[in-house]
Order: structure tokens, then sequence, then C-alpha cells
């Protein structure tokens, strides 16, 4: 039995608990109005699920989870959505749309945890103690995306170490919240959204045909892209190919004649979506070559285009393309000297991009 003047003993699961609601408590006015104000447009949101814990780390479990948020609400970008705010939100709910974040692996059930609180990224995760030993890990995902993002782990030999292993853990989850929010911090243009992958390469692929009133049919083509997306709403892109154009003149035979080197620029809409609109203008030269070639006296000819399309995007990294265009110059000046190619046209094309 301890003295009268002994103190009782403290254990370090209360006092990480108290601690954390001081932090709360003393925290920052702008720190607490990023976790509670409602988010700005364009930003995305972060929801902190309450994390799973076997009976051993009960007590320990909503502490760390408080402190993972605090860490997060460090990021400007970003709006954190903590665990009681999570817990309020789902309550909300119908019990039949309730999904628990511990079997939330498939892509659907994701899809209805970003509907049900709002936010793009949810972080998720479990701790654990084995005797003095606990075990903390979490998974930050992306539900526009489809996938996770991070999933850092960190361990605490004793009581003691709960802080600092809980500081690890949300040091990986803003590292990794911070390099792919970086393009939200840039100015939206003409208002569209920003909810997409940031800067980055892209490579295209791209097959189409050419409808020309004074020629046949079919003239197909085909082009190499690369592009670049400087900002989430747009892409520059340069784009080379070949067409073989047909003649429907008598005697007179068709063959690759033209080589298209175009610069331009699309603008997509929709960006938080799969299918994503968008349009575009284009500028360069044709390059003639064989008798039209740009050493005889046709020389270069300017391309002029325009055109409206959609890619559907899958897991962020592969775009199917379908695009419909019109060449402005061509329509007025040919494809070449002679007037082959002359008149109105419009191009149909398909591709496939890959975005790095």
């Amino acid at each position: 039995m301890a003295s009268r003047g002994d103190s009782p003993r403290v254990s370090p699961v209360k006092c990480l608990l108290l601690t954390v609601l001081a932090v709360s408590v003393l925290a920052a006015p702008g720190a607490r109005a990023q976790m509670t104000a409602p988010v700005a447009p364009g930003f995305p949101s972060v929801a902190i699920f309450p994390l799973e814990a076997n009976s051993a780390a009960q007590e320990a479990a909503p502490g760390i989870a408080s402190l993972l948020a605090s860490q997060l609400a460090e990021v400007p970008q970003l709006h954190v959505l903590a665990q009681w705010d999570v817990e309020a939100t789902l309550r909300q709910k119908e019990p039949s749309t309730l999904v628990g974040a511990d079997t939330c692996v498939e892509a659907a059930c994701l899809e209805a945890l970003a509907r049900a609180t709002g936010a793009r990224y949810l972080v998720t995760g479990r701790l654990d103690r084995f005797g003095d030993t606990y075990l903390l890990t979490a998974n930050l995902t992306d539900t526009v995306l489809g996938r996770s993002l991070a999933k850092p782990r960190a361990e605490a030999p004793a009581e003691e170490s709960l802080l600092p292993m809980a500081k690890s853990v949300g040091a990986q989850l803003v590292s990794e919240l911070v390099s792919v929010t970086k393009a939200y911090s840039s100015r939206p243009l003409f208002g569209s959204a920003r909810e997409a992958p940031g800067e980055g390469l892209v490579l295209g692929v791209r097959v189409n045909n050419s409808f020309i009133s004074q020629l046949e049919a079919l003239n197909p083509g085909a082009d190499l892209e690369v592009g670049y997306s400087f900002h989430p709403e747009w892409i520059a892109f340069v784009q080379v190919g070949i067409s073989f154009i047909r003649s429907n003149e008598e005697g007179r035979e068709g063959r690759l004649k033209v080589v298209p080197s175009v610069l331009g620029a699309r603008h997509f809409h929709r960006l938080e979506h799969a299918f994503r609109p968008y349009w575009g203008l284009g500028l360069g030269v044709q390059l003639s070559f064989g008798q039209f070639g740009i050493f005889q006296s046709t020389g270069p000819l300017p391309t002029v285009i325009g055109f409206l399309g959609f890619e559907y995007l899958i897991a962020g990294k592969v775009g199917l393309n379908l695009e419909l265009g019109t060449n402005v110059a061509q329509a007025t000046l040919g494809l070449a000297g002679d007037g082959l190619g002359d008149g109105l046209n419009l191009d149909l094309t398909a591709g496939v991009s890959f975005h790095f």
C-alpha cells in the first residue's frame, strides 16, 4: 500500500491522451481552423479514420489517431477531417450505407467512403500491442486514382515511445501528401476542377483518318505524341506523324506524302472523374516530301487545327482517347502546292496515352 506521501503512478498511455488533449486546446488558431473549417474550393480533403486495435491497444488508439490528424493539419494544401469528424459524418448516414474502414479495400468501397466524408484521401490504420511492444501501421489511399499512396509503419518498444512512433508515421504521411498535392497550389484556369494528378510526361500513339472533300474517304495516318502536364488542367504536346493521301484523279496514285508536325495544347474538364472531355488547338507545319518535297517549289505548309475529344483514364496512368478535329489551313491551301487534299476536312482520331 502506498504511503500518504507517495504520488499515484499515471499510465504513459493516459499521459499520451492528456498530451493530445492539451495540444488540441493550445493549438494555434490557424491549425485548429484548418481541421474544422469548411474546405476551400479546389483543395482536397483527407479523412482520418478510427484506428483498428487489438484489446491491449484500444486505450491508446484514439490518441495516436489524433496525433496523426494534428500532423496532417500542417499541410496547407489540405483540409483535415479528424477522427471525430469522420465518426460524426458516418453516424448521419443510413445504417445500410455505413462502411467499415477496416474492411474497405475494394474500389467501390473506397468510393462509398469518399462520398460519405467528401474526402479524396483516406487514412486508415491499425495499432497492436504485443507485450510491451506497440506496432502502428497506416494506409494512405487516393480515392480518385483508386490506389494506395503509402503504407508507413513503426514500432514502439514501450509505452514511453508511443509519441515518437506516431510522429514517425505522421511524418511519412505528410511527406507523401505534400508531394501529391503540390499541383493544387497553382491558380485554376477557366474555373475548371483541379482534382487531378500533378505534373508529368505523357506519351501517346494515335491513329486517324482524314475525310477530305476532294479525296477518297480513306486517308489513314498515325501520330507519335509527347506531352507534358504543366498544370492539372493542361497538357502541352508535340505531335509528329505520317498520313497516306489518296487521290481520286484517274492515273494518279496516292502515297505517303505528308509529315504533320504540330505543337499544341489540350484543356481538360471534369478532372475528378475517369471520363474527361477536352478541347484544344494546334499550330505547326506540314512538311511534304517526294515530288512535293520541302526542297521543291511547295515549301512547308501551315497547320492550324482545332479539336474536341475525351479521355477515359484507367488507374490514373493509361488514357483511351477519341478525338474529332479539323485543319483550317488544309481546307484553304491544300496538302501540297497543286491543291491535292484541298477542301473541307474532318479528322477522326483514336489513341492511347501513358501518363508518367
